[in-house]
C-alpha cells in the first residue's frame, strides 16, 4: 500500500464513522425534506405578500402553477412587481343653488346668435316731409263742443273733445290696439256695461272735486275704445257718448313742422311738446328718434351751429344727442336717437335744421 491509498483508506473511516445507521437513514432524509418544504413555504408566502401588495389579479399566477420537484433553490429571486399606471379620479360633482349657465352652440341655420354678439343696428335715413296719423272717430257736433283735438301716446291715438259750457264736462277717447291699463293702488269700481253691441265695463275712480269716469270696451279683434270723463255724466249718458261715436279722419296736430322725418319709422307719440319715432316691430313707448321741447337751458361745449343758435352734438353709450339752443322760443330742441338706431352726424343736422317749431308747441 503506498502513501496514495493509505490517505483514501483513512478518509473513507472518518466518513464511516459519522454516517448515519441503516436504521437512522430513511429518519435523516425525512427531516431534510421537511425542512426543503419548509423553506419553499416560506419563500411562497413571501411571494405572496408581496403580490398582495400590488393587486390580487396577479395571486393566480402563483396559485395555479404545478409544485416544484426538483431541488429546492437555496436563493428565491425577488418578486417585482409591474408598474402600475393610476386610473384618473374625476372630480367629485358639485352642487349649487344656481346651475352654470352654459352657451347653446348655433343651430345650423344661424338663427341662435354666438354669445358676446352685439345686437344689429338700424341706420336711420330721411325721407321729405312727414305724414300725420289719423284720429278714426268723432263725438255729434254740439254748441257746447270744440273741435276735437288729436294726439298721440306710446302709439295710442287720443281724442280730446273740450267743452265751453260748464254743465257739460270735457270728454277724451283713446283709441288702442291693446286692453287699457291703468295706475296700480287706485281705488276704483267697475261694473259690467253693454256699449255698441259689446261687454264693457264701467270704471270709478272716487276722487274730487269730481268722480272720474272712463268706460272701456273691444270694438273689434284689434281695436280696443275707452271713454273718460267724470260724473257730470251719468253712467247712461256715458254710454249714450260711447254710442253716439262715428268714424272719421282727424288729423294728428304736431309741435313741429318737419321739412325730413325718418323713413321707415313708426310714430308713436305726438304731444305739444314732443315727437317721437321707433322701429317697427319696437314695443310702443320705446323711443328710437325723439325730438322734445324742453324749458331753456344752458349749453356746454358747443360745437355746433343749427339754423344760427348754438348746439352740442354728444355721442355716449349708443346714443346721440344734439341739444339746440333755440334763443328766439328761449327754449333747448333736443334731438336723440339710440335703442338700436343709428344716424350719421350729417344727416342728424340735416334733419334738426328742418324743424321748424310752431305756436301750439308747449316746452316742458
Amino acid at each position: 500500500m503506498d502513501e496514495l491509498d493509505r490517505l483514501l483508506a483513512e478518509t473513507l473511516r472518518g466518513a464511516d464513522d459519522r454516517a448515519p445507521t441503516d436504521a437512522g437513514l430513511l429518519d435523516t432524509v425525512h427531516r431534510r425534506s421537511r425542512r426543503y418544504h419548509r423553506r419553499r413555504i416560506a419563500t411562497r408566502l413571501t411571494a405572496a405578500a408581496a403580490v398582495l401588495a400590488v393587486g390580487l389579479p396577479a395571486l393566480s399566477v402563483l396559485t395555479t402553477g404545478p409544485d416544484p420537484v426538483g431541488p429546492p433553490l437555496d436563493v428565491v429571486p425577488p418578486v417585482t412587481a409591474p408598474p402600475v399606471t393610476p386610473t384618473p379620479t374625476p372630480p367629485p360633482a358639485t352642487t349649487s343653488a344656481r346651475p352654470e349657465r352654459t352657451t347653446p352652440a348655433p343651430s345650423a341655420t344661424g338663427s341662435t346668435p354666438p354669445r358676446g354678439t352685439v345686437p344689429a343696428t338700424r341706420a336711420v335715413t330721411l325721407t321729405d316731409g312727414w305724414s300725420a296719423p289719423r284720429f278714426p272717430y268723432t263725438l255729434p257736433a254740439a254748441a257746447h263742443r270744440q273741435t276735437p283735438v288729436a294726439s298721440m301716446s306710446d302709439g295710442d291715438l287720443v281724442g280730446f273733445f273740450e267743452t265751453t259750457d260748464w254743465h257739460e264736462a270735457d270728454v277724451t277717447v283713446t283709441v288702442s290696439a291693446r286692453r287699457p291699463t291703468f295706475p296700480a293702488g287706485s281705488a276704483a269700481s267697475e261694473q259690467e256695461i253693454r256699449v255698441r253691441g259689446q261687454a264693457g265695463t264701467l270704471r270709478t275712480v272716487d276722487v274730487r272735486p269730481a268722480k272720474q269716469l272712463t268706460l272701456y270696451w273691444r270694438e273689434s279683434s284689434n281695436r280696443w275704445i275707452q271713454l273718460a270723463t267724470d260724473d257730470t255724466y251719468t253712467p247712461a249718458e256715458v254710454v249714450a257718448l260711447a254710442e253716439s261715436l262715428s268714424a272719421a279722419s282727424i288729423a294728428v296736430l304736431p309741435p313741429f313742422e318737419l321739412a325730413r322725418s325718418p323713413a321707415d319709422l313708426v310714430t308713436d307719440t305726438v304731444t305739444r311738446s314732443r315727437m317721437t319715432f321707433r322701429a317697427p316691430g319696437s314695443a310702443p313707448g320705446t323711443d328710437g328718434l325723439s325730438t322734445v321741447l324742453r324749458e331753456r337751458r344752458q349749453l356746454t361745449g358747443v360745437n355746433q351751429r343749427v339754423n344760427g343758435d348754438d348746439a352740442v352734438l354728444t355721442r355716449r353709450d349708443g346714443r346721440v344727442t344734439l341739444a339746440v339752443d333755440v334763443t328766439n322760443w328761449q327754449a333747448t330742441l333736443e334731438i336723440t336717437v339710440g335703442n338700436g338706431l343709428t344716424i350719421s352726424d350729417a344727416d342728424l343736422l340735416r334733419y334738426a335744421t328742418g324743424v321748424r317749431i310752431l305756436d301750439r308747441s308747449d316746452p316742458e
